[in-house]
């Protein structure tokens, strides 16, 4: 990944959206598609934001039912 495609999450604004994003996901492919969004890879993701990763890390595998 080079400097422009993180340019989305250098604003604190955005920075703050995102980090909101990830914390209210209710799985993980809420959360790859978020990351999707951001051009961002989950190795970089994990490199860049280890305590939401890990927060990824224990999300259901699947998409939540609906209520």
């Amino acid at each position: 990944m080079n400097e422009q495609d993180s340019d989305s999450l250098d604003s604190l604004r955005d920075s703050s959206s995102f980090e909101l994003s990830i914390k209210t996901a209710e799985s993980m492919v809420e959360v790859l598609e978020i990351l999707h969004e951001q051009n961002l890879s989950e190795e970089d993701f994990t490199n860049r934001f280890p305590i939401l990763a890990k927060l990824f890390q224990g999300l259901p595998n699947e998409t939540a039912p609906p209520a």
